[in-house]
């Protein structure tokens, strides 16, 4: 990864800033945290000790962010989500960030997916019972059996997973 002020400061993007809920809106997560957050979920539910590149990809995963902003989910379809996609392999590229592999995006996933039904279990626990979120839960289950880790996976989410 090559040197720069900019990437240093990446993870003070905000989350959640366009939310509807206010509780999320105003929780004041950012991506610094998020990542954090996801490599401690990622130590605690891999099998053996996860690779180095994992973990890497993990805390760079929103690095993109610092030039995009942190985009919600239902913007990401169609186009302007093909936009942000190779938007973000590009910065990917020009900085040399660790370029992730299938298997490490499914953990990527994974991860992404349970810390955010982890901080909406914390900031606004009445949205976990509406279907984005019960969906949100439902593919991270898929996810942790696909990657054989669902047992790990339901003990950190308690009754969320």
């Amino acid at each position: 990864m090559k040197p720069d002020y900019g990437i240093w400061k990446s993870g003070a993007v905000k989350r959640w800033h366009s939310h509807i809920d206010n509780d999320l809106r105003e929780s004041g997560d950012t991506t610094g945290w998020h990542s954090q957050r996801m490599a401690l979920i990622l130590l605690m539910i891999h099998p053996s000790q996860p690779p180095a590149h994992l973990l890497a990809c993990i805390l760079t995963h929103d690095t993109p962010e610092t030039f995009t902003g942190d985009v919600p989910a239902l913007v990401k379809g169609g186009r302007i989500g093909e936009y942000l996609e190779a938007y973000e392999q590009e910065v990917t590229k020009t900085y040399g960030l660790p370029i992730p592999s299938r298997t490490d995006k499914r953990w990527i996933r994974l991860c992404d997916l349970l810390d955010a039904i982890l901080w909406v279990a914390d900031r606004a626990p009445a949205l976990l019972s509406t279907k984005p979120w019960v969906e949100c839960a439902n593919e991270a289950a898929e996810i942790a059996v696909e990657l054989g880790v669902y047992d790990a996976a339901s003990e950190l989410m308690g009754a969320k997973l």
